[in-house]
Order: C-alpha cells, then sequence, then structure tokens
C-alpha cells in the first residue's frame, strides 16, 4: 500500500509541476509585457517613431522571472504539498519499506520524486535567506532599466540614463558617425548594432535588445529612413559586415533583404 502511495503521489507531484509550469509561463509573459510597455508610457512623449530599450533591461527581467518562480514554488509548498504524508512515505534517512519489492519503473519513480523534493527544499532555503537583498537588488536594477533608453523622433533623438531619467535631446544634426555591424555575443549569437555617436561622444545603439514602434512601421523600415537622412547630411558611416552570414542564417530572407541596407555605406 504505501509503495502505491509513493507511486501516486509522485504523479501527483509531476502533475502539479506541469500545472505550475504552464502557469508559471503565462504569468512571466504577462509581467515582462507589462514591464516593457511600461517604458515607453513613462518617457515618451509626442509622436515617436521607436522606442529602443538597452541592455541593462536583461538583468531586471531574468530577476522578474526567477522572483515569479520563487513565488510559485511557495504557492506550491503552501498549497499543494502535504508535508505529513511526505514525511511518512519519504524519508532521505531511511529506505520505505517494500522497497525491495519494486520494480525498476517503481524504483526510477520513487528516486525521482525524492530527488524534486530535496531540490525544491534547497530552492527555497536560498530564496529564503536571499529574498530581501535580492528585493534590494531589483529594484535597483528595474530603476537601472527603466531609465536607460532611446526614443528616435522624426526629427531627434532623446536618450535616457540613469543620471538623467528624463532624457537628454539630440538633433539629427548632432550625429557625428554612425557605426553599423554584427557583434558575437557568444558561439552561434550574433547581435546586430547600429550605433549613432553624437558630438560629445555620447553612443546609442538604435538596433537594440527591445525595440516597440509606434505607428506600426516596422523598425527595419525606420531605421533604413534614418539611415537615408544621415547619409544625405554627410555622417560619417563605418561598416562592419564580417559577422552579416552567419548572422543571417535561418532568418527570413525579406527581413534580412531589409537589414542588410543598413549596411550600405554609399
Amino acid at each position: 500500500m504505501k509503495v502505491l502511495r509513493t507511486v501516486g503521489l509522485g504523479i501527483l507531484y509531476f502533475i502539479r509541476t506541469i500545472i505550475l509550469t504552464v502557469v508559471a509561463g503565462v504569468v512571466v509573459l504577462a509581467t515582462l509585457w507589462g514591464y516593457f510597455s511600461l517604458q515607453p508610457f513613462m518617457f515618451c512623449k509626442g509622436d515617436y517613431l521607436l522606442f529602443v530599450g538597452g541592455d541593462l533591461n536583461m538583468i531586471p527581467s531574468i530577476m522578474i522571472i526567477i522572483l515569479i518562480i520563487f513565488v510559485l514554488f511557495r504557492i506550491k509548498e503552501k498549497f499543494f504539498n502535504n508535508k505529513e504524508k511526505q514525511a511518512e512515505i519519504i524519508d532521505e534517512n531511511d529506505t520505505p519499506s517494500g522497497i525491495e519489492d519494486l520494480n525498476k519503473l517503481e524504483k526510477f519513480l520513487f528516486k525521482l520524486l525524492n530527488a524534486f523534493l530535496a531540490r525544491d527544499e534547497k530552492i527555497l532555503k536560498i530564496f529564503k535567506i536571499l529574498k530581501i537583498s535580492y528585493i534590494l537588488v531589483l529594484i535597483v536594477a528595474i530603476y537601472l532599466g527603466m531609465t536607460s533608453y532611446a526614443i528616435l523622433y522624426p526629427e531627434s533623438i532623446k536618450v535616457g540614463s540613469p543620471i538623467v531619467p528624463s532624457g537628454v535631446v539630440y538633433k539629427y544634426s548632432d550625429i557625428k558617425n554612425v557605426n553599423v555591424g554584427i557583434s558575437k555575443s557568444s558561439k552561434n549569437s550574433y547581435s546586430p548594432y547600429y550605433k549613432a555617436i553624437f558630438n560629445d561622444g555620447k553612443c546609442v545603439d538604435l538596433f537594440g535588445a527591445t525595440m516597440q514602434e509606434s505607428k506600426g512601421v516596422r523598425f527595419e523600415y525606420i531605421l533604413i529612413d534614418l539611415d537615408k537622412k544621415l547619409r544625405t547630411q554627410g555622417v560619417v558611416k563605418t561598416v562592419d559586415k564580417e559577422n552579416f552570414p552567419k548572422y543571417s542564417e535561418g532568418l527570413d530572407m525579406d527581413f534580412v533583404s531589409r537589414v542588410e541596407k543598413l549596411f550600405d555605406d554609399k
């Protein structure tokens, strides 16, 4: 009977884990959508073309995901787990009676369940110790991420930073030169960049990790139009196309052809 209850508990545990995984995915997507939508709402004024979030946004995004997972772990611990039954059936320092009579599949399920429960306890203990400092670091990370942005307007670019969260407005005529290329961030990961460098030395990447268009026009077309304006006014442009073939592998060819226009230097 105890063996059957062990296997049954394992099946219920896995079902609950799947349900929590699905819920976690929905909550994470909704939270991140709200986070990234809040930035343009806070800082965009007037008729803007493109909002570009800074790379620092990746830090609070990851931290928010971890926090959501921790909250769901706590919910599972509070509402899903029956600790008395677990203590009766599974004891890390003892072997339940009848386990010698289990077949290979039942033994595998028993050991797997025990491993999952032990892992959950360790994760919760770590979070309980670090949660206060974690929240403080998250608040700082959210501030840094929220205030790092660039907003492209028809005739200007507003650049925000943690030091000047309201942003500094530059005209297109303040752009000294443009650097375009593909950076290699890991073994098989390539990221395009379109960096505008202003007269005061400030640099902003308009091909950022997160971009939101204002009027439904795809960001490639917006950057292509900007590039044409800058070349017309004589802005110096440096192009590095070395990693472009590797970046374009597996991507939609229409999209690739539009991005490739940003690498024109004539």
